[in-house]
């Protein structure tokens, strides 16, 4: 071959590379678009995941993460693909793990041969080693790592190239950021102490779906509900008590709903839910649901068990009757109001 022949062959190589660049960098800024698209915790991890499925052809994904900002342990969210686990395990790293320190300090993909040579066997990581992982990726924000993305059982087997390693790294910075927003997002909606969206996230919201409500003839229900007799609890076994008291109700009523229900605490002992796409009879299954369950919390203070119970009322959007979203939420109060009327824990239908 001649010296023209192989100066031709190197450029045409040279052009693949760098077109393979540009089209490597057109898909982060795609990636980066799709997870900035989003606030809600739950759908960007789910976003990351399948993104990163999709980019490095792999059969599971996994992301563990800070349940909060203030959170050091890295527990696996909910939204795993792919993996068969013990639902009895705690899947959570804790804070001041080894592989958290390490992967601060060394920020790349590893493999899991790597991270055992490194920081040691991992085996006092519940379930880690059951989930088989091919690599493992840290995300950060800034110096903290805030998740660690997990991915195994790649279609073909074949062992992760440089490029790709590094390309994957791209993807955790971009992820790592919208990670650290969406967490940022959670602390201005979410009421701290339970856990529940704040009244103006709510108020937000409810505008939304009721907006969506009317254009698709969608059905869309409430549920106030209020703690009975929560002053006396207060002053009978304290404020700390009482502030127990509010957690374990709020904690009730969010596994009494669904993914889809947003609950609030709309101020007070007094919350709030918004059942989207839900009649009337199916609201009001699930306030009873929620009823019979804060019946069931007992609280344990100082030798003793203090329980409650909690009023609720139910109210179904009339697009006659509720022109706005205050009308619908007046609805649902005083069909609160007439449960705590006629002797309370119980849940009453809007009229």
């Amino acid at each position: 071959m001649d010296n023209q022949a192989v100066e031709h062959e190197k450029l045409e190589s040279q052009i693949a590379e760098y077109e393979k660049q540009i089209f490597d960098l057109k898909q982060l800024i795609e990636i980066s678009k799709s997870l900035n698209s989003t606030l809600d915790f739950h759908a960007l991890i789910e976003s990351i995941l399948y993104t990163c499925m999709g980019q490095m052809q792999v059969m599971k994904a996994g992301l563990f993460t800070r349940r909060d900002i203030y959170e050091p342990d890295l527990t696996l969210h909910r939204s795993h693909i792919g993996f068969e686990l013990d639902q009895e395990l705690n899947y959570t790293i804790p804070g001041n793990h080894p592989l958290i320190a390490y992967l601060t300090a060394n920020f790349g993909s590893y493999t899991y041969e790597e991270i055992t040579e490194a920081v040691g066997d991992l085996s006092d990581i519940p379930g880690f080693q059951d989930m088989r992982p091919t690599l493992i990726i840290p995300l950060r924000a800034k110096t903290v790592v805030n998740g660690i993305i997990v991915l195994a059982d790649r279609i073909g087997s074949q062992e992760f190239s440089t490029a790709e390693r590094e390309y994957l790294l791209n993807i955790a910075i971009l992820a790592g950021i919208a990670v650290h927003n969406a967490f940022l997002y959670e602390i201005t909606t979410t009421d701290m102490m339970t856990r529940l969206k704040l009244r103006h996230y709510f108020q937000s919201a409810l505008l939304e779906a009721k907006a969506e409500a009317t254009v698709h003839n969608q059905p869309l229900s409430l549920i106030m509900c209020d703690i009975d007799k929560f002053k006396p609890l207060n002053d009978t076994y304290g404020h700390l008590c009482g502030d127990q008291m509010l957690k374990a109700v709020a904690n009730t009523i969010l596994n009494s709903i669904r993914q889809t229900d947003i609950a609030a605490r709309y101020g007070g002992e007094e919350f709030v839910i918004m059942l989207p796409d839900t009649d009337p009879e199916t609201a009001r299954c699930i306030a009873e649901r929620i009823r019979r369950n804060t019946e069931a919390i007992e609280l344990p203070h100082e030798g003793t068990t203090i329980k409650t119970t909690l009023s609720l009322g139910v109210a179904y959007l009339s697009q006659d009757r509720d022109t706005t979203t205050k009308m619908l939420v007046e609805r649902a109060d005083k069909a609160l109001y007439m449960s705590k009327r006629s002797g309370r824990n119980q849940v009453s239908l809007a009229v």
